[in-house]
């Protein structure tokens, strides 16, 4: 997948799984501990060509990967993303890349979108099976 910045920057995501679990532990709001089994990894590749791999933790609101160390997070929510880099001197994550989505494996950058209904448009195979869009109907078309 590649996501893109207001400065025209691609970020490159590939999506994948481990061979073994990786565990992370989640705390919630209510300060309870919640372990957390994944496979679930990614590849990302930062428009400066820094890369790293990172593992699926648990985040409510989207989907969060770590890396082992700490390091490095990408977060994703929507069709948007966050990659953000621990930062010592502030004791916290600084945001590297803030994107929103543009190109699937399904969707090349240079497939246009094809427009469902007078809504809004759909990358050509976005969240559907590998077949395409789902068929839409009008359903006051008259008997």
């Amino acid at each position: 997948m590649r996501f893109v910045d207001d400065n025209n920057n691609y970020l490159h995501v590939d999506y994948g799984r481990d061979t073994k679990d990786h565990e992370s532990v989640a705390v919630l709001d209510n300060g309870v501990r919640w372990p957390f089994k994944s496979k679930n990894m990614v590849r990302v590749e930062l428009p400066d060509g820094t890369r790293f791999t990172a593992y699926q933790n648990l985040a409510p609101p989207g989907n969060l990967y770590k890396t082992e160390d700490g390091e490095w997070e990408f977060f994703e929510s929507g069709a948007g993303c966050i990659v953000a880099r621990f930062a010592k001197e502030r004791a916290g994550y600084v945001t590297r890349f803030r994107g929103t989505l543009c190109a699937t494996v399904r969707n090349p950058a240079n497939v246009k979108r094809e427009r469902i209904r007078s809504g809004g448009s759909t990358p050509h195979g976005f969240g559907r099976d590998a077949n395409g869009p789902a068929e839409v109907t009008d359903k006051t078309e008259k008997k």
